[in-house]
């Protein structure tokens, strides 16, 4: 889980706790929730992964802020192979 901000002070932080979850070879949960605020830095860390994963995997991202969700589906990342936005909530 990730909370509090995401911008360009933590991305390289957040980015690696993020590549730590790969290592396992299962599709990588997270959880936005809590996530009070992104920059765009933060959103290119979360589609860099996905695009970064093998032709197989997804990113699921469970809690996207609206706002966030918003700012992915105008600019077409929402739709991204390796990303997929769960709307169930923060189930993981």
């Amino acid at each position: 889980m990730v909370a509090g901000e995401i911008d360009i002070s933590n991305i390289a932080s957040v980015a690696d706790s993020l590549l730590d979850g790969l290592e396992d070879g299962t599709d990588p949960h997270l959880d936005l929730s809590r996530v009070t605020f992104c920059d765009v830095s933060g959103i290119r860390a979360l589609v860099s992964l996905a695009l970064e994963l093998a032709p197989n995997r997804r990113l699921l991202v469970h809690g996207l802020p609206p706002q966030l969700e918003t700012v992915l589906e105008v600019t077409g990342w929402a739709h991204l192979p390796g990303l997929e936005l769960c709307n169930c909530g923060a189930d993981v």
